[in-house]
């Protein structure tokens, strides 16, 4: 039985849980800089 490695590439960020932006104190929302608010982490 194979086992497909591609858990890195699908795996959610880690700074912002996979919503791909940061809830602020004060109110509103910032893009998360570590995905470009993709959610994602990437791969380079």
């Amino acid at each position: 039985m194979k086992r497909n490695t591609t858990a890195s590439e699908t795996k959610s960020c880690e700074y912002c849980s996979g919503k791909g932006y940061f809830q602020l104190i004060l109110g509103g929302s910032e893009t998360c800089p570590c995905c470009d608010g993709t959610g994602k982490n990437k791969t380079a």
